[in-house]
């Protein structure tokens, strides 16, 4: 029912105006549903590691399943979990949640992103995580191997089996990552471009830009 806010008669839903004193009733009672908003159109694209012929999935349906065993099938990938990814839509976007399989679920940086103490990066081939240094305590010896006095932070790399691999430090300011020049190299990976992406380091903390 619509109440009237003159005479507060109730009048059904959709009433123009009040049956008993014709106050316009437009702007008041139940608001009117509104239309639900359309799903967009999705196409999935599974980019192949050697270069080879994409295959192409549309999202048929609001949510789906990434993996092994899955509706989007990832077949010849040894590091996908058989149900790794949940595709879903929510308000409209296209939302990405890590279901399971350790291997976690990366998006790609287009714009300049901040990357959380613990938080983990794939740059080509490389996996790596960001660490915090701790600060020496004052006066305290310096020993063979200790990290520079510069450097507040470090990523590391994450090789198969859960390992550690070279740990490299970040100063203050632009550390530049890439294949050929750079901070930090990778030389021997053909993913990685000759300049890869900018890691800036500032007091609020570690930012990654791709370049």
């Amino acid at each position: 029912m619509s109440q009237c806010p003159r005479c507060h008669l109730e009048n059904p839903l959709g009433s123009d105006a009040c049956q008993a004193c014709g106050t316009r009733l437009t702007g008041w009672g139940t608001a009117a549903a509104q239309p639900a908003m359309a799903r967009p159109r999705v196409t999935i694209r599974v980019v192949r590691a050697d270069g080879g012929p994409e295959a192409t999935f549309l999202m048929k349906k609001d949510e789906i399943v990434a993996g092994t065993s899955a509706e989007l099938l990832f077949m010849d990938d040894p590091f996908v979990a058989r149900q790794q990814a949940r595709l879903r839509f929510e308000g409209g976007a296209l939302m990405v949640e890590d279901i399971g399989g350790g291997s976690g679920v990366f998006s790609r940086v287009r714009a300049e992103r901040q990357l959380a103490v613990g938080q983990e990066m794939r740059c080509g081939r490389q996996r790596l995580i960001y660490e915090v240094l701790a600060p020496l305590p004052p006066g305290a010896p310096r020993t063979w191997g200790s990290s520079d006095e510069g450097c507040r932070g470090r990523l590391v790399q994450l090789l198969e089996g859960g390992l550690r691999g070279n740990a490299f430090p970040l100063h203050d300011g632009e550390n530049m990552l890439g294949r050929e020049v750079g901070d930090i190299s990778f030389p021997g990976d053909g993913f990685v471009s000759g300049r890869h992406a900018v890691l800036t380091l500032r007091p609020e903390g570690l930012t990654v830009r791709d370049v």
